[in-house]
């Protein structure tokens, strides 16, 4: 039951770094707005992470609070290129208001959040995984 309920918690923490990594690239009117927008969200994906971590007992976080971030951000990246290409299709870019093609400008943040969530989660895997084969095998 706990490792069901610390899944769970991961899907939450990872819903929530998946919109984080979205609405990162959307313009904002003010950088107070955008950074309170970010904290907002970040703040249940930290608080959900913490707890899925808490309720597995800290058992081999490293490498499921790196799945997570690589999830997110992997999700986030299929998501953007899925966006991308739709708009290479003239008929449903014609069809789109043109406030949410111009809403969608703030390349760099977004690119920031991706590659952050990226090397987090490589760095936490990678260093599961050198831990786990620097330990003496179990008799």
């Amino acid at each position: 039951m706990r490792k069901v309920l610390s899944v769970g918690l991961y899907v939450v923490a990872g819903f929530f770094l998946y919109t984080l990594s979205l609405l990162a690239f959307f313009t904002a009117p003010s950088p107070t707005a955008k950074c309170l927008l970010v904290v907002g969200i970040s703040a249940p994906a930290v608080l959900a992470l913490g707890a899925g971590l808490a309720i597995g007992r800290f058992r081999n976080w490293k490498r499921d609070a790196g799945t997570v971030l690589l999830s997110a951000a992997g999700f986030s990246v299929a998501v953007i290129f899925t966006f991308a290409c739709m708009l290479m299709n003239r008929e449903l870019r014609q069809m789109m208001p043109p406030s949410l093609q111009t809403s969608f400008g703030d390349y760099l943040t977004g690119t920031a959040v991706i590659v952050t969530l990226i090397a987090g989660g490589v760095l936490l895997v990678v260093g599961s995984n050198s831990r786990d084969r620097s330990d003496p095998a179990p008799r």
